[in-house]
């Protein structure tokens, strides 16, 4: 009968190790938004891959909708947005910020020895009139799953409130 208990007790806790949230490295507020008209910026991707950029745009465009941004020709708008979706290879690390702290240490080892491949979604609002960034994020988690759902849940991390 413990066997029974036990089974899917340890199962739960092995899924729930794997559900990790996404790591978020920001800079800036996501309400940079409010009221602004926005534009995507040209991409250079090759056009075999733009089927989950293009998705990453059109989910951060509806976010920052949502915010009361409106949608402008890319000449007239106040801010253009770069947005990107990759799968990283398996041991690429993410820095937390500029003095060196680590947010996924190549080097360290994770669960088991595994260090596996992520994905990785980034998010940069340039502002027209200076060219400065007025928003960054980039936001990573663990590959599993589907790319596209992990897109989705990539770019609400991004773009959360702090």
């Amino acid at each position: 009968m413990s066997a029974k208990i036990l089974t899917p007790l340890a199962a739960a806790a092995l899924l729930a190790g794997c559900a990790t949230p996404p790591q978020v490295v920001r800079a800036g507020d996501p309400a940079f938004a409010h009221g602004k008209t926005l534009a995507l910026a040209p991409s250079a991707a090759e056009p075999g891959d733009r089927a989950r950029p293009d998705q990453a745009a059109a989910l951060v465009l509806g976010h920052l909708k949502a915010r009361d941004a409106r949608l402008a020709d890319p000449a007239s708008a106040d801010y253009l947005l770069q947005v990107t979706f990759a799968a990283l290879p398996k041991g690429v690390g993410v820095m937390r910020s500029k003095a060196g702290d680590w947010l996924a240490d190549p080097k360290a080892g994770r669960r088991w020895g595994l260090r596996g491949p992520a994905y990785a979604l980034s998010v940069t609002a340039i502002e027209t009139r200076s060219g400065k960034a007025a928003f960054s994020a980039t936001a990573t988690e663990r590959a599993h799953g589907e790319p596209a759902a992990a897109v989705d849940r990539l770019v609400t991390a991004a773009l959360a409130r702090p």
